[in-house]
């Protein structure tokens, strides 16, 4: 049999595409083998998980309004990300900022476990929406380096620009907001494919950051317009980098692809191509003071790094966007860096098939939306990859790929570690573990899957020696979680738990109540039960235990002292990781 390498034509008529560079090979080539099986073993590391804070309940909002009635067949406390505020400010010892993805940004007082709404977006954004998915609402939140004294953050929520009226935010309901000066920007457009929705970054300067109300202005720097889901995501500042260095104050920003890496047709390549901004990591100056010779961006409102010995990789290649740091990703929605080895990560929500965790670098090409894990990736097969069409597609010898602007052809970046669907279906967020509650998790990298709730751990040395390699990848390790149940009253010592079932107990004790074959809200063919349509059996974890519908909705976070927290949408809990019960065996 002859295997015949696929060669993707210019896609498209646009001037940014990209096309698989193959030949025909007379033997058959080695390609990866998508799994039969679970590749995830449990090799006995076990942590104690507590309760730690309940939020409020909240409900999506639709129309710039939301809604004063909880809707208990939903998601009951969107948290979605906890932040710590830079530890020199007056207050971060004592707090966290934890967004609410429903519309309200709050402050947690970590000793009461109080939140205090801080913004409520949906009454400041007139066109506001966090109810058209997963990844809609308030989406992150970033503190400037310099925050201790200007007071200066950054948060990305997602508009709806058909809604009617004007898409100027108002104070009506947050007199010490001062809006004088406050201008949207033009949307930046894709160069094809379908826009429903915006994303927008906003600067804040709080005035007074010593209480939990804010007082100060706004200014709107980005206004990314995509199709339906995969925004703009995560927001990070370069923590090794200090006042003088070059990249100080320098924001890095990841944004989705908008889903159109898999919608076939012209929009298919878009991730590839460097005049968009969607499927990339961006870097930008906010602060235009800050480097005055750099490029200012076509807006005005932030400078692109530009000059000096670390320029963005781009600001040279003609119809280029400057702001692009790194680019082919598909929904890079959680960045992390770790100091002490100097190590950039991403976790990107694969398509499909795979999920992958990534280590960043200036330039580089993750290879999206024609590879996906190790695999050759088929969008216009419904997002088959090389080894589960029919017949199997060889990998391409030459594994190179070409964009437009880039005289050489590129060679694709692959994931450090990556896990299959097998495991999970969507990729949440991970830090490298440097608190102490923990030590023998010391410099792991650990990782949760959204849907299902398990949660990962890989060695960071051995994800940093695959050096972006293909078939190269740490070995990936589950936590397992042991819990005390305040609902099992017979319950004297924690028991080892899923996390899913740990969010299922905890929203059916708060009144949820999800669809008749479901212990959870929403759906995932990961979790919902769906039959299998050979075998016909319900979805089960990989040891055998089925799932009861639904999605735990899981995410993590790290305060700055370097501990862990399990954040869950369903139930609106925030969970802490308090210790090592066991480990594995030398």
């Amino acid at each position: 049999m002859t295997w015949m390498h696929v060669v993707a034509a210019w896609r498209g008529r646009l001037r940014f595409g990209v096309v698989l560079l193959g030949c025909l090979a007379s033997v058959p080539a080695a390609f990866a083998q998508y799994p039969t099986q679970s590749q995830v073993g449990k090799d006995g590391m076990t942590v104690l998980l507590e309760n730690y804070a309940s939020a409020p309940l909240s409900t999506p909002t639709h129309g710039g309004k939301a809604s004063a009635d909880i809707d208990y067949k939903g998601q009951l406390g969107r948290v979605t990300s906890m932040r710590s505020e830079p530890g020199d400010a007056p207050l971060a010892n004592g707090r966290f900022f934890v967004n609410d993805q429903s519309g309200t940004l709050y402050v947690m007082e970590k000793f009461t476990k109080k939140f205090t709404p801080y913004i409520k977006f949906a009454e400041v954004f007139p066109k506001f929406e966090s109810d058209t998915g997963n990844t809609a609402g308030i989406v992150s939140i970033a503190f400037d380096p310099g925050y201790a004294k200007n007071g200066i953050f950054y948060t990305v929520h997602v508009e709806k620009p058909d809604m009617e009226g004007s898409a100027t935010p108002t104070n009506a309901h947050l007199a010490s907001l001062d809006l004088k000066g406050y201008e949207t920007t033009p949307a930046v457009m894709p160069p094809a494919g379908a826009v429903h929705l915006e994303s927008v970054l906003v600067e804040w300067t709080d005035t007074n950051i010593k209480n939990d109300t804010f007082e100060g202005t706004a200014r709107e720097l980005l206004r990314v317009s995509f199709d339906r889901n995969h925004p703009m995501a995560d927001m990070i500042f370069n923590p090794l980098a200090k006042p003088g260095n070059g990249d100080y104050g320098n924001l890095y920003i990841s944004v989705g692809d908008g889903a159109q890496g898999e919608t076939p047709g012209p929009s298919h390549t878009l991730p590839q191509q460097l005049n968009t901004l969607l499927g990339k990591i961006l870097r930008i100056t906010p602060d235009t003071k800050l480097h005055p010779n750099d490029m200012l961006s076509a807006n005005g409102r932030y400078r692109i790094p530009s000059t000096g010995t670390d320029p963005n990789p781009f600001v040279k290649v003609s119809g280029a966007r400057g702001e692009i740091y790194a680019y082919g990703l598909r929904n890079p929605a959680r960045m992390a860096w770790d100091v002490p080895t100097k190590t950039f990560l991403v976790n990107d929500i694969g398509l499909h098939y795979w999920e992958e965790v990534n280590i960043v670098t200036k330039g580089a090409n993750y290879g999206y939306s024609e590879r996906e894990g190790n695999e050759q990736l088929f969008v216009d097969d419904a997002g088959k990859t090389g080894s589960l069409k029919t017949p199997p597609v060889a990998f391409p010898d030459r594994d190179l790929l070409k964009v437009d602007g880039i005289d050489e052809p590129v060679a694709p970046v692959y994931p450090a570690a990556v896990y299959s669907h097998q495991e999970g279906d969507s990729i949440g967020s991970g830090y490298v573990y440097r608190g102490k509650l923990m030590p023998k998790l010391d410099g792991k990298y650990i990782f949760n899957d959204m849907t299902t709730g398990r949660i990962f751990y890989v060695d960071l040395p051995e994800m940093i020696a695959t050096h972006g390699q293909r078939n190269h990848q740490a070995q990936i390790h589950e936590l397992q979680m042991v819990f005390k149940s305040p609902f099992d009253k017979s319950a004297q010592i924690a028991k080892k738990s899923r996390m899913y079932d740990i969010v299922a107990e905890a929203y059916a004790h708060k009144g949820g109540t999800p669809a008749a074959d479901h212990v959870l809200p929403g759906g995932s063919a990961a979790t919902t039960g769906w039959k299998d349509a050979e075998h016909k059996q319900p979805k089960t974890d990989p040891e055998g235990v089925a799932y009861g519908g639904g999605r735990a909705d899981v995410r993590l976070a790290q305060s700055s002292d370097g501990e862990l927290y399990v954040l869950s949408k369903p139930d609106g809990m925030i969970r802490k990781m308090a210790s090592v019960t066991a480990s594995p065996a030398k």
